[in-house]
């Protein structure tokens, strides 16, 4: 495999993750005032956490402290895991609609929404997260990466899903246990 087209296709996954989140698809902190301190922990998390650890992978990479050796099958893996993520992640934004948001929040006349992606799992969009952060690491061959970005999503979804559902369940009551009763958490069918 011809490094300039690893290094090439890896910037053009970056290229293609940052047009998904912030020209294809609706980008929103959400509504005025302070952000909660489970806000501010969700933001370094998903934002900071994963451009510090890609910064650091890829010093590390340049450096030949750690590997990259990149393979067809998980080139082609990379792209496929990336690409579902990028498409989960835009259907499930455009399924929220006006309710998406960065920030744990509920809006104004704010609705369960459980149609749709929304009708197999409750948090596509971590899942398509979760999915987008694992490709490049396969991308470029290097288990690093994985632990450098993929871990920190993993552990902020993990720690932000609980907190979300119990802002849903104290505003929605048994509405929203209903629903949470018919759905999966993250993985559909199994979790």
């Amino acid at each position: 495999m011809n490094d300039q087209f690893v290094v090439f296709s890896y910037y053009g996954y970056f290229v293609l993750f940052l047009l998904v989140e912030f020209v294809f698809t609706r980008f929103r902190l959400g509504g005025g005032g302070k952000a909660s301190k489970e806000d501010r922990r969700s933001f370094l998390f998903f934002f900071v956490a994963p451009f510090v650890g890609m910064f650091v992978w890829m010093t590390l990479l340049a450096r030949d402290i750690v590997p990259a050796n990149p393979s067809w099958p998980q080139w082609i893996l990379g792209v496929a895991v990336g690409l579902t993520g990028f498409a989960v992640r835009i259907i499930a934004k455009r399924t929220l609609g006006r309710f998406f948001t960065v920030r744990l929040q509920l809006e104004k006349d704010h609705e369960i929404v459980d149609q749709g992606i929304y009708a197999a799992v409750r948090h596509p969009l971590y899942l398509g997260f979760i999915l987008e952060w694992m490709a490049p690491p396969l991308i470029l061959g290097s288990p690093a990466g994985f632990l450098l970005v993929t871990l920190p999503i993993v552990a902020g979804v993990l720690l932000r899903i609980p907190r979300e559902e119990a802002l849903l369940t104290e505003g929605f009551g048994e509405k929203y246990r209903s629903y949470m009763g018919r759905t999966k958490r993250l993985i559909p069918g199994v979790w």
